[in-house]
């Protein structure tokens, strides 16, 4: 395209920004109005410029570049009617297409400002399946989410304010997220589970984490939820609400500490395997397989070893119960080698993060 072309172009193309403004049209009808004019206009240069030779899309190719000034019919028309579409389209027709164009420019900036400003205020629906939803945030928050995100896990966090220095891979929802609604913004009946955090900003007890739990469980009773709790005596209320993992901050950090008190040099080996953000090794349940089933122990564990990964217990349903809580499940450290599997039953190790990450997949 010549500069002399291109300057035309422009100029046409303003224009159509200028009648965008006092145009109160649908997009779609702008649309039809420059097709009609280009089918049109194609259908009359086939008809008088070229007596139907060709085809008629070699015509609304040869219109097509008229539009932006190109082409020898753009220069040289033969007949009158030639004449006066090239006039039309070099002036109307550009001025068409550049309505079209502002429109279309103008929804999409509209909808990418509506969806940047619906992200940092928290009003947007999250769209992940699979994912954890975050209910709730305290100072333990940040750490949780690059635990969670280092072993490719998407995470939708629900909670009253947006925090400083949030991950930015972190779906955020403004809201409380023991209201029903806030929970669906957050995309709980798609997720995988849900972990309930003492929330600050609803007051220091546990009771709004329980009413958290109740609503988790009613709209999505499907969805593995944790939950962190200050006091054991409100244990018993968690329960009522189905929770299927409960966990002591407090008391857990108590007991890592007496320990690497006790223990000289142990420390390093609690954050390795606590951690998943770490590229090392961490602990990993998975459910044993039904290939498994009336064999033994032993060789359970030699195939775990020999795929690199170290076993270090099993978790089995108590005996005469129905169905509970995995949560629940009585926890035999280093069990008898010739002990006999029933299912179900789930076997914990200790695994390279990497391998613990494909394994979930």
């Amino acid at each position: 395209m010549s500069a002399k072309s291109f300057v035309k172009t422009v100029k046409n193309a303003r224009r159509g920004v200028s009648l965008a403004k006092n145009l109160h049209y649908r997009l779609a009808g702008v649309l039809a109005l420059l097709l009609g004019l280009l089918c049109g206009s194609a259908f009359f240069v086939w008809w008088l410029e070229k007596d139907f030779r060709g085809s008629y899309f070699d015509s609304l190719w040869t219109i097509m570049f008229t539009l932006i000034g190109q082409g020898e019919f753009a220069s040289y028309p033969h007949t009158f009617v030639g004449k006066l579409i090239v006039f039309v389209i070099s002036i109307f027709g550009v001025a068409i297409l550049g309505v079209v164009f502002a429109e279309v420019l103008q929804r999409i900036i509209n909808s990418k400002i509506k969806q940047i400003l619906g992200e940092m205020m928290g009003i947007n629906t999250c769209k992940f399946e699979g994912h954890v939803v975050l209910c709730g945030w305290n100072e333990r928050g940040h750490h949780i989410v690059k635990e969670l995100t280092a072993s490719g896990t998407q995470v939708a966090l629900i909670t009253k304010e947006r925090p400083e220095g949030l991950d930015p891979d972190v779906f955020f929802v403004q809201g409380n997220p023991s209201e029903r609604e806030t929970l669906l913004r957050g995309g709980i009946k798609k997720a995988h589970s849900a972990v309930i955090l003492g929330d600050p900003n609803f007051g220091e007890d546990d009771s709004h984490s329980i009413l958290t739990a109740l609503a988790v469980e009613d709209t999505a009773p499907d969805v593995y939820t944790v939950m962190e709790l200050s006091n054991p005596d409100n244990e018993r209320y968690a329960r009522y609400a189905h929770v299927d993992d409960i966990l002591y901050s407090d008391s857990l950090v108590a007991n890592i500490t007496a320990m690497c008190t006790q223990n000289e040099g142990i420390s390093a080996f609690i954050r390795d395997i606590l951690s998943t953000a770490d590229d090392g090794h961490s602990f990993a349940a998975f459910d044993v397989p039904e290939d498994y089933r009336g064999r033994t122990i032993r060789e359970m564990f030699a195939f775990l070893k020999s795929e690199g990964g170290l076993p270090v217990g099993v978790l089995t349903p108590p005996k005469g119960s129905g169905h509970i809580p995995s949560s629940e499940w009585l926890s035999q450290v280093n069990p008898p080698e010739n002990m006999t599997i029933t299912l179900p039953m789930k076997v914990v190790c200790i695994v390279r993060d990497s391998y613990s990450n494909t394994k979930s997949e």
